[in-house]
């Protein structure tokens, strides 16, 4: 629970439909000149647009957030550890038991502040050429603008990866194009110890005693 909640401050989400991400090693020619981050902790690396800044680095070598050059818009980068107990074949969360840990933890956030959060349907999708979810949602801040988040996360062994996008609701046009070409450049940087979703744990149902021999 701790450690989703860690993960929640270097998010965000977006009702925009979900977001097929192409696994790619660059930007589309006309932002092949971006700059390059890349995050030593966790080892993954992203292209981002030369008009976006780049933020402080988080706590521990999480990630970073970038401010695109969209007003009030926001993308937050991390790398997270898969140390909650749960249902997988190794005994820790499953990508549908952290989703569902992460939507909760994201209602009751809010609620704390008195704001409504309109879901969407939560989406399968990839991130670095590997299964991820993508929630998305909105709310209205405390100005009463209307604001769109989405977050996008994988699930290894160990390790995550996770990308929040944050705008308003009215900005999302002129975001979402350099957004998509952004996370396609998106690459783990390592196996991220078999970042594929751990599906449930099967139990095998014990056999039959034999029939007695006749």
């Amino acid at each position: 629970m701790r450690m989703c909640r860690v993960l929640l401050s270097v998010l965000l989400c977006n009702p925009l439909g979900t977001i097929y991400i192409t696994h790619a090693t660059a930007l589309a020619e006309d932002t092949a000149d971006a700059q390059l981050y890349t995050n030593a902790r966790f080892g993954f690396s992203v292209r981002y647009p030369q008009d976006w800044r780049l933020g402080d680095p988080m706590p521990d070598g999480m990630g970073v957030t970038l401010y695109p050059s969209v007003e009030s818009s926001q993308i937050a980068l991390s790398g997270f550890m898969n140390v909650i107990e749960g249902k997988s074949q190794d005994g820790r969360q499953t990508l549908d038991e952290f989703t569902a840990a992460h939507r909760r933890i994201i209602t009751e956030l809010h609620a704390k502040r008195n704001r409504k959060v309109t879901w969407e349907k939560e989406q399968a999708t990839t991130l670095a050429g590997f299964p991820a979810k993508q929630l998305s949602f909105t709310y209205q801040d405390d100005k009463k603008t209307t604001v769109l988040e989405m977050h996008i996360f994988s699930l290894g062994r160990n390790e995550g990866r996770g990308v929040r996008i944050k705008t308003p609701a009215a900005s999302k046009g002129a975001l979402m194009p350099a957004v998509k070409q952004f996370l396609a450049s998106f690459q783990a940087g390592r196996d991220q110890n078999a970042v594929s979703p751990f599906t449930p744990a099967t139990v095998t149902p014990p056999s039959s005693p034999s029939s007695p021999a006749r």
